[in-house]
């Protein structure tokens, strides 16, 4: 089980640690967790540090607070330390975050850092600087190098721009698997019910990341089972006039009560942008080609 560790918490067992945002959980990320996950295998504890910058710079989320304890969780991390980048820790130099934070705190053996990886008060720690330092407090560090896309540098302010153009596909190859939205199933106003088909709705966090509005492919996680489906992100224009963003999901072939469930929505392709229709009836048989073109497309994977 996950263990969520306070800022001012000390750890009773030696640990490996990586640092970052983690907000995207992209491939360079995943990169990152394999190794820390790999060195845990010599009976230490796999330890993430995750900074949270969104009241800093008020930018959303590709994976919120919440969603980064269960990607966490999933990939088999023990310990994932949640730090507020306040003033404090920004005027710590690096060689104080080594010491208070990365070994006294922790008790970090080993490191695992990207090549590129920068730290302390004006960001004057470097990966050269962590070597230097092994010998003085007693850790190791394992440098990784950075992962590309098609010689292009993988980010996640790469992937915000990829998931505001709708790109999942494209999304979807940087992050290493499905951009994904967690949450519960919430009772809506039974629209697409009252439409023949029947849809989940979640009503996701502000500080969350959604793609560009429109219709997508996707697949849903309901108690451990996967259901092919779409997924309309928006405002619903058509039969709906309360301006709030939903993500509701139809899926093909659930049958049951799905309220109260925690399910995973893996978004896989764009089909088409949202847009108002002059009438239920061309809604609804712009639904019936969206079911289709998704079908058509799931048969293809």
């Amino acid at each position: 089980m996950l263990r969520i560790l306070k800022h001012s918490e000390y750890l009773p067992v030696q640990t490996v640690v990586t640092v970052g945002k983690f907000d995207g959980f992209h491939l360079g990320h995943r990169r990152l967790l394999a190794e820390v996950l790999n060195e845990a295998k010599n009976g230490l504890a796999s330890c993430v540090i995750s900074f949270s910058t969104t009241v800093d710079c008020g930018r959303k989320m590709i994976y919120t607070k919440e969603e980064q304890r269960k990607l966490c969780e999933s990939m088999g991390v023990d310990i994932l330390a949640e730090y507020p980048l306040d003033e404090s820790l920004r005027e710590m130099t690096a060689e104080q975050f080594v010491s208070e934070i990365l070994c006294k705190r922790l008790q970090a053996k080993v490191i695992v850092a990207g090549e590129d990886f920068r730290f302390g008060k004006d960001r004057a720690g470097d990966v050269k600087l962590l070597q230097s330092l092994e010998n003085r407090y007693d850790y190791r560090t394992v440098i990784v190098p950075k992962v590309t896309d098609a010689n292009v540098r993988i980010s996640s302010t790469g992937i915000r721009e990829l998931l505001g153009n709708g790109n999942v596909s494209e999304a979807m190859k940087r992050l290493g698997s499905p951009y994904v939205v967690f949450g519960e199933v919430l009772h809506g106003k039974k629209l697409g019910r009252s439409l023949g088909f029947p849809t989940m709705n979640l009503i996701p966090s502000p500080e969350k990341l959604l793609p560009a509005y429109g219709v997508y492919v996707t697949k849903t996680k309901v108690d451990g089972q996967w259901f092919d489906g779409i997924t309309n992100i928006g405002l619903r224009p058509t039969v709906d006039s309360d301006h709030r963003v939903s993500v509701e999901t139809y899926l093909f072939s659930y049958d049951g009560d799905l309220y109260g469930k925690q399910v995973e929505v893996h978004f896989f392709s764009f089909l088409r942008p949202e847009r108002k229709f002059s009438d239920v009836e061309q809604l609804k048989s712009a639904m019936r080609e969206d079911f289709a073109n998704a079908k058509a497309y799931l048969k293809k994977m």
